[in-house]
């Protein structure tokens, strides 16, 4: 859809979904309690083998939901692929993505719809979030932006600022992106819907890292970015978390997920033009990804030395000067060859 022809003031919200029938009560009633409600739901239904349609028909006739509702279903394809079916659909000049497990708190489409309208530069707002376990209701991050009682590094990029709200006005922010991410949810953001024209996600391989990639490229095309230093979601984690985060997530399922996330980041390079400061971040995260993410704290750690082993020499490829590395990769080596690294058996049951 052209931007002439999209519906001033709308916010579509996209939301993929995947066997979460359990999951729709919750969801739609946090989406009825926004406050800013001028919106219409498009549910992309990703092969679910569970009721997801007729729970979303009931649901809605039950809640006496007045907006649009639209169900469109399609073969499994991954969320990525149905977020781009969900663009397809959507009228908004404004979109939202909700991923179907976690709750907005009523302020977030006002306070995100509100911000873009009011600022012509502006192209692309997010906010924080709490981070609960499903299963016990308690706590795991107070505030994502302020984890383990520490300010994020992006809290620190010089930022236009109006009220609650801060703008990106720092020539360092794709740096950062790639470095050590702006967290920058995909269901903590109002975006407007032309920065997608031309330009869905990369869904061809399930790449769970594409909500910090597709950032940077949005940045890339002159795409601008704020933030509110604010409480918008609750994240919740459970057992079937489609990325890492799931509770008890297995090693095969870490290493799939790194894997894709890697394989994006060393796309990234060759997708757009980045400068001597983002080039050099970019090999520091191809490092971080490789050795410290896959090597030490997936492969070393399960007790998997040769693999671990692989990956390390992949990371320093990227960084062969740091001294961490070396020093790690020196010392596993070492414990290798008389035997002495983590056993498969621990790892297992840690991870259970």
């Amino acid at each position: 859809m052209n931007a002439s022809d999209r519906i001033p003031d709308l916010c579509s919200i996209i939301m993929p979904c995947y066997n979460r029938a359990t999951f729709l009560r919750e969801a739609l009633q946090a989406i009825q309690s926004q406050t800013w409600t001028n919106w219409e739901l498009v549910l992309v239904d990703d092969g679910s083998k569970d009721n997801t349609r007729e729970t979303l028909d009931a649901l809605v006739k039950e809640l006496g939901i007045t907006q649009a509702v639209s169900y469109h279903y399609q073969d499994n394809a991954g969320p990525y692929a149905a977020r781009n079916t969900g663009l397809s659909k959507a009228r908004g000049e404004f979109v939202a993505f909700y991923d179907s497990d976690d709750l907005w708190l009523p302020h977030h489409l006002k306070d995100g719809v509100e911000a873009l309208r009011k600022h012509a530069d502006l192209d692309w707002v997010y906010a924080d979030s709490t981070k609960v376990d499903l299963a016990t209701g308690k706590t795991v991050v107070e505030r994502g932006f302020h984890e383990y009682n520490r300010r994020h590094p992006f809290l620190s990029l010089n930022a236009k600022r109006d009220g609650k709200l801060a703008i990106f006005d720092d020539p360092g922010v794709v740096a950062c992106q790639i470095s050590s991410n702006l967290c920058c949810l995909l269901q903590t953001s109002v975006i407007r819907a032309k920065v997608f024209e031309g330009h869905p996600f990369v869904d061809g391989y399930r790449n769970e890292g594409e909500d910090e990639l597709y950032p940077i490229r949005a940045m890339k095309r002159g795409f601008k970015l704020g933030y509110f230093d604010d409480v918008h979601l609750i994240y919740r984690f459970h057992q079937n978390n489609s990325s890492t985060a799931a509770i008890g997530a297995s090693v095969e399922k870490k290493l799939r997920v790194t894997a894709a996330a890697a394989r994006g980041y060393e796309e990234l390079g060759q997708q757009v033009k980045l400068t001597a400061v983002e080039r050099r971040a970019l090999n520091e995260r191809l490092a971080n990804e490789y050795f410290w993410k896959r090597g030490y704290a997936i492969c070393w750690a399960a007790g998997l030395p040769k693999q671990a082993m692989r990956e390390y020499i992949k990371g320093l490829k990227y960084t062969p000067t740091d001294v961490r590395m070396v020093r790690t990769f020196a010392g596993c080596v070492l414990r290798s060859l008389i035997g002495r690294w983590p056993s498969p058996e621990t790892a297992t049951q840690a991870s259970t």
